[in-house]
């Protein structure tokens, strides 16, 4: 088959289709699906399918990185769903189709390259920008959680976009054809740090010190500066010490609780209203006061509905009951749960209670974040509760996939019967879970061993390493930090079960396995 179009305007189809992409992924699924579409179809309009199939097939790496979707075929052999499975094979289709596109089609100029880049850190900015115009309520939107400031894709999915840019905006600043607009990607990248900080991304936070750590690490390995060599280890074990003293002291600071004499305490409020002290009844403590000690919910009542427009009988912006969620504030302030500790709230104060925040503490941003992800640990660890907690709702996650592949370890229960393994396995392990937080393994290896077994983590494995290994890509800068952060990234999230975790491995995967730097990125 021969092109239907002169070649130079496939070439401009192909770079616009990737630029399309790219702008997709943090702003657009639909332009996500329309990009890949058009990849395609000009893919095979240019012709010469022959040769690019026979080029495709002699590449073992690009083969090696695009046969996990084979293993896809081969588990609706054994599964019941097939509604299911070939859902997620659809689901699925990039992490064939752009390595065979990307890994067959004219290779990339240092120019075009540099371009598919500044388009990607360009629509991700706008995308921290509106969530950040969101937060800040210039854009009016009801949120119930700062990670819900991203509107067009998960927040967890825009933390890992963040890092793969900012990352890249690294590397653009290192360039000697860049020289103009470095100080442009100096601001850049500090401002996307400074954003995930605002949103409260752990994850991201982690991921990109993992990646930056990991890479200051491999770059050691090669150099013979000893002085440079002990500078980056030190850096790298004072930033590890420092946090685990934040993670410490925080957790001791929730674990050790007041002593109390219950006769010494006092009966009536300032008003003369009766106290009720319920730590024979619930032992609920937030930065180690009691919850329900020094509470008189007549005064309370009247005092916050004084304040608010949130009715103390209703809910927050959660969903959860408010009332909780004041004393739980107030005690963590150290406050009675009377009309004079309402008193002693700032209208800010107010504002978070009523967003749902159950902590002072929690009003720091990532900082916050730290402290409510240990007081659910804490509590999951002393209730076994872990409902409507992200981390703790994991524990059970993994807990309920470790069953499952204890009892097929070697081929999993196949394509389509992930969800019902899972449903089946939540009842054996009679989990406390409610329903509608029954979800799936939140872990891209557990998720891949559930559906297929050691065997075809394995062999996830293998189409994860092979290629880079084959290629010699993990001494190149943009390849190396986007491989720890998609690997991190797969701990915590089932990256490959959605649309846009799909295409950002698959995409990024292939763009920088194949149109990767000839030599090694100068200065990094």
């Amino acid at each position: 088959m021969k092109s239907l179009l002169p070649r130079k305007y496939h070439s401009y189809i192909y770079i616009f289709s990737l630029i399309l992409l790219v702008i997709g992924l943090p702003l657009s699924k639909f332009l996500l699906s329309l990009s890949q579409i058009i990849l395609l179809v000009n893919w095979i309009l240019e012709g010469d399918l022959k040769n690019k199939f026979r080029s495709f097939f002699r590449n073992k790496a690009a083969l090696a990185a695009s046969s996990f979707l084979l293993l896809h075929f081969i588990g609706l052999l054994y599964t019941t769903d097939f509604a299911f499975g070939f859902n997620d094979i659809r689901i699925k289709i990039p992490l064939f189709v752009l390595p065979l596109i990307l890994s067959t089609s004219a290779p990339l100029t240092q120019q075009m390259k540099h371009l598919v880049l500044k388009f990607l850190a360009a629509a991700v900015t706008l995308s921290t920008i509106i969530s950040t115009l969101i937060l800040t309520d210039v854009i009016h939107r009801e949120i119930a959680d700062v990670r819900y400031v991203s509107i067009f894709i998960s927040h967890v999915r825009l933390a890992l976009l963040i890092c793969v840019v900012i990352f890249s905006c690294a590397w653009l600043f290192m360039q000697p054809s860049e020289r103009r607009w470095k100080w442009a990607y100096a601001a850049l990248i500090a401002w996307l740090f400074v954003f995930l900080i605002l949103v409260e991304s752990i994850t991201g936070v982690s991921v990109l010190f993992l990646a930056t750590a990991f890479f200051l690490l491999y770059r050691l390995l090669r150099s013979d500066r000893n002085v440079l060599k002990y500078t980056v280890v030190f850096a790298i074990v004072a930033c590890i010490s420092g946090a685990g003293y934040f993670i410490y002291s925080t957790w001791q600071r929730y674990a050790l609780t007041d002593v109390v004499d219950e006769a010494s305490l006092e009966k009536l409020t300032a008003h003369g209203h009766p106290y009720v002290h319920g730590t024979s009844w619930d032992a609920s403590t937030e930065n180690g006061h009691y919850v329900w000690l020094y509470y008189c919910e007549e005064e309370l009542k009247e005092e916050w509905n004084k304040r608010s427009t949130f009715d103390f009988n209703g809910k927050n912006m959660r969903g959860d009951e408010i009332k909780y969620t004041i004393a739980r504030f107030m005690a963590s302030k150290d406050l009675r749960k009377d009309a004079e500790g309402v008193k002693q709230l700032s209208d800010q104060e107010i504002r978070a209670i009523e967003k749902g925040i159950a902590n002072v503490d929690y009003m720091s941003r990532l900082k916050g974040r730290i402290c409510e992800t240990i007081w659910e640990i804490q509590l999951y660890d002393r209730t076994g509760d872990a409902n409507g907690h992200s981390i703790t709702q994991r524990f059970e996650y993994w807990k309920a996939a470790a069953g499952i592949i204890g009892e097929n370890p070697l081929f999993g229960v196949g394509t389509g019967d992930l969800q019902l393994a899972f449903t089946e396995q939540y009842e054996k392990n009679g989990t406390t879970l409610a329903k509608e937080w029954r979800l799936r393994s939140h872990n891209q290896y557990l998720s891949i061993a559930v559906g297929f077994g050691f065997l075809g983590l394995g062999w996830f494995l293998f189409s994860l390493i092979y290629p880079a290994i084959r290629l010699k890509r993990f001494h190149h800068f943009l390849y190396f930090t986007f491989f720890i952060v998609a690997i991190f990234s797969f701990l915590t999230e089932d990256t490959l079960e959605t649309q846009v975790g799909v295409t950002f491995y698959a995409f990024f995967n292939a763009f920088f396995l194949f149109s990767a730097p000839e030599k090694e990125e100068a200065g990094l």
